[in-house]
């Protein structure tokens, strides 16, 4: 009797999890079994926290404090146990860092300049420690994975700063590490493709002596924060439950420095884009993002936005007018895109920063600036990330993972 009680209760379990885990996939996903699993973990993950708030233990915003992985320099980092690259920790310009080196690297090596995702906020250097390794083997190039510091506590500028000076550092003393300063490249997935493209901008801007980068690597980076009602926004808003408009807002919201207490009342403000004012909408910033650099088939959504009644708020707006438009915040906003490297930049199609990609894509070819531009059909955000020693390493995120290595070989070779 007991043993069919149990039997019951586990199958009732079973059932609801796969219940709360089911999301419907939007046609033409690639690896619809392997996205499915995926996708069920990040629902089942969103829904406990949403228990969590009903329980009074705070909105997931406002307790992202809980999610932040704390970085420490003990013990090797997990690909150092595979042997066939050379591991270690290491502080450069006080940040700290994991260098991968390849047996078979040149004496002088290319290196690459690696910034992780996370919404500025989560993530460290060892959780994406698999990624940082692959592109090493991948490129036979030493690879720099920064651990830069995040905000709440240390809000814009800061993770910019830190990974400029490291990569300052790279260029100016790359030959302490067997690097070859003319052969230096950034990169990075989401917030870290941000902070990728504002170090390349910064250093391509900047009156030095520095060599220039080689190559920057862009994979479905977060490029601005002025309208978070594109058309890709729009249709993928609630598409797949790992970013949503508003949880894009939310991270924005963090790394401008608001209050971490009322980040789901800023992330609600910057999804309906009310943090700026009707003046700003109509200054040059909005051609940046205007629909019209977009390829015609995305210039308008498919679905109907949401109808935003409320006013902007002049508070939000006094907070974060100097930021919003700074291009280290936003690349997007630069004026002048000319002088950048070779840049390779990968877009989701089912992502609500497609259009960043693309829009910058477009502004960077405008600008006589060499792109190569890798449009995931199938694709989702995070979908490059591998899981369970790559057992759950979706067909598209492999495709654009070799997109991504293969324009770096190419670069290098010339």
């Amino acid at each position: 009797m007991i043993l069919k009680g149990l039997l019951a209760l586990l199958t009732i379990l079973i059932v609801g999890v796969a219940i709360i885990g089911y999301t419907p996939l939007p046609e033409g996903i690639h690896d619809p079994y392997r996205t499915q699993v995926l996708m069920g973990m990040f629902k089942i993950f969103n829904f406990v926290h949403k228990v969590r708030e009903y329980l009074g233990y705070g909105k997931f915003l406002n307790t992202v404090r809980t999610f932040q992985g704390k970085f420490t320099l003990e013990g090797d980092p997990s690909s150092a146990k595979y042997g066939d690259i050379q591991v270690k920790r290491d502080r450069i310009a006080n940040v700290p860092v994991i260098i991968y080196r390849p047996s078979t690297a040149a004496e002088l090596s290319p290196a690459f300049v690696y910034f992780h995702g996370g919404g500025w906020v989560l993530g460290t250097a060892d959780d994406m420690d698999g990624v940082a390794y692959h592109f090493a083997k991948a490129t036979n190039t030493v690879v720099f994975n920064v651990d830069y510091r995040r905000p709440p506590d240390f809000p814009f500028p800061v993770p910019v700063q830190d990974c400029l000076e490291v990569t300052r550092y790279i260029l100016r003393h790359g030959n302490k590490y067997g690097v070859d300063v003319n052969k230096v490249g950034v990169g990075g997935e989401s917030a870290g493709g941000n902070l990728a493209a504002a170090v390349a901008l910064s250093i391509s801007k900047e009156k030095s002596d520095l060599p220039p980068l080689k190559f920057q690597v862009l994979t479905y980076p977060a490029l601005q924060a002025f309208d978070l009602r594109l058309p890709s926004y729009v249709d993928n808003n609630t598409t797949m439950p790992i970013l949503s408009a508003r949880v894009m807002a939310g991270f924005y919201s963090l790394y401008m420095g608001l209050d971490e207490n009322k980040t789901d009342n800023y992330a609600t403000i910057i999804s309906e884009n009310r943090h700026l004012s009707p003046q700003i909408r109509e200054s040059k910033f909005s051609d940046y993002v205007n629909v019209k650099l977009l390829p015609k088939m995305f210039r308008a959504p498919n679905k109907t936005a949401s109808e935003v009644t409320a006013p902007f708020d002049v508070n939000v707006f006094s907070k974060i007018k100097h930021i919003v438009t700074n291009p280290l915040f936003s690349p997007l906003m630069s004026s002048d895109l000319t002088g950048l490297p070779p840049t390779f930049i990968h877009a989701c199609e089912f992502d609500v920063l497609r259009d960043d990609a693309l829009l910058y894509s477009k502004r960077l070819q405008d600008a006589g600036v060499r792109v190569k531009m890798h449009y995931g059909h199938g694709g989702f955000h995070g979908d490059t990330l591998r899981f369970f020693n790559d057992f759950m390493w979706v067909q598209s995120g492999r495709v654009g993972f070799t997109s991504s290595t293969d324009f770096i070989k190419s670069v290098l070779r010339n």
